[in-house]
């Protein structure tokens, strides 16, 4: 006997009591979901583990655990969620990011680390040594992103005012591309309204090597840190977040996101073509060159290497263009 077809309105109202036996069954299987409160929204302010510290509207911590298969949640990430208990929740649901950063993992794929991220502020110092080059590479990240960047130099209190007047003129073509640059130093409480004024209103996130002095700076734009880091260590359950990414709200205005596992990553997944888009000084000279795999070293015709002879494009940043080149194939191989 051959089988009866349905109707398209048949097979809807089938569907629709499948969809709610499953309903159903799951309620069932999950009691405590009967209990929870109305969905509203929430920021992630820091992930430890198992446990997702999520800000509810009102200002209030919530230590959240996540009930569905959402992947990997993040500092920074915009949530819905339910509250099960006075200080606890489940998250249901994530927001669309507008930016996240990543770092790979142990597979080399990319992991998220932090989200919505606005801007970058870029830290360097007299000590250690202030490296150009560590500086473009974090620029060829701002590129790759999508993001807004800020160079901050920092301790000038360790230079006379001869060196600081030579260090401004040696960082002067970071400017003359368009890119802020501020000299700073906490314990002189210099720049320091300079860089107020690029944090206030966005979200930013410090990166840079080891000892430039971005935990000072963190305790500088807050004064009442370690109050803050005792509510969230008790809002953990006595974990401590002094090793995770941290979202801190700025007193006068923006977010500032303390992060160990981000403040040193760097390029791993980029390739010629994103590499070249953070040399910004480069692209109308781009597609000009004799020969259109121009690889801007030793091939006549050139634009770009003609750019640098005529003093319009700074021959250290080419310089910094091919050994960018030669690392990110030696980090990829």
């Amino acid at each position: 006997m051959s089988k009866r077809k349905l109707t398209k309105q048949q097979k809807t109202r089938i569907s629709a009591r499948h969809d709610a036996r499953r309903e159903r069954a799951d309620s069932n299987n999950n009691p405590a979901d009967k209990h929870l409160g109305p969905e509203q929204e929430g920021l992630v302010i820091s992930h430890l583990g198992k446990a997702i510290l999520v800000e509810a509207g009102d200002g209030s911590i919530y230590r959240c655990t996540i009930r569905q298969n959402l992947g990997h949640i993040v500092c920074g990430d915009n949530v819905i969620w339910q509250a099960t208990e006075p200080e606890s929740g489940v998250i249901i649901a994530i927001r669309e990011r507008r930016s996240v950063l990543t770092r790979p993992d142990f597979r080399r794929k990319p992991k998220p680390v932090v989200a919505n991220i606005d801007q970058i502020i870029i830290v360097a110092a007299p000590e250690p040594e202030i490296s150009e080059y560590l500086i473009d590479r974090y620029l060829v990240i701002l590129a790759s992103t999508g993001l807004s960047g800020i160079i901050l130099i920092n301790k000038t209190d360790l230079l006379s005012a001869t060196e600081l007047r030579e260090l401004q003129a040696r960082l002067r073509l970071y400017q003359e591309i368009g890119y802020p640059v501020v000299f700073a130093s906490v314990k002189q409480e210099h720049g320091l309204d300079d860089l107020v004024t690029q944090l206030r209103d966005r979200r930013s996130i410090l990166v840079g090597q080891s000892g430039v002095g971005k935990s000072s700076l963190v305790k500088k734009l807050l004064p009442d840190l370690e109050i803050r880091i005792g509510a969230l260590n008790e809002a953990s359950q006595g974990k401590h977040t002094t090793t995770t990414a941290v979202l801190y709200h700025l007193p006068f205005g923006g977010d500032l996101v303390d992060s160990p596992g981000v403040r040193d990553f760097g390029i791993w997944d980029v390739d010629s073509e994103k590499i070249i888009q953070g040399f910004r000084e480069f692209h109308p000279f781009l597609g000009q060159c004799r020969f259109h795999n121009c690889q801007h070293d030793s091939e006549p015709g050139c634009a770009i290497k003609a750019a640098v002879d005529e003093g319009k494009i700074d021959a250290r940043r080419l310089q910094s263009y091919h050994r960018m080149l030669k690392d990110i194939a030696g980090e990829n191989a």
